[in-house]
């Protein structure tokens, strides 16, 4: 393998044509500015909401029945709507304002990774 490095005789396969160089040239100087200012809209520098993609949850299928049961009698619309219900109650009842403050962070951390 060495062998095939130094070997002079070998044939190029590529051969370089003439150099081309460009009829024109181009200088930041000589662009003129832009008269009208740039406008910047907020709707689309917002980041898109995470709640709107959709994801997937492993979980065992007897919870998933009673998930799928609860929507069933019509206590939400969606298994997603009845999650997001019961996690408000479980966060408004058995967690402090310390935890909530940590809660809140960690939830931006991952809204923000993606």
């Amino acid at each position: 393998m060495s062998n095939m490095l130094n070997n002079p005789s070998k044939k190029k396969l590529l051969e370089r044509g003439p150099q081309i160089e460009p009829t024109t040239q181009f200088k930041l100087e000589e662009v003129e500015p832009s008269t009208s200012p740039l406008r910047v809209d907020t709707k689309r520098t917002k980041e898109k909401s995470p709640k709107n993609k959709p994801s997937s949850v492993r979980v065992k299928k007897s919870t998933r029945d009673k998930l799928n049961a609860l929507v069933s009698i019509n206590k939400a619309d969606t298994v997603d709507d009845l999650i997001d219900i019961m996690i408000e109650e479980y966060i408004s009842t058995h967690i402090t304002k310390d935890e909530k403050k940590q809660l809140d962070i960690i939830i931006e951390l991952y809204r923000s990774r993606g």
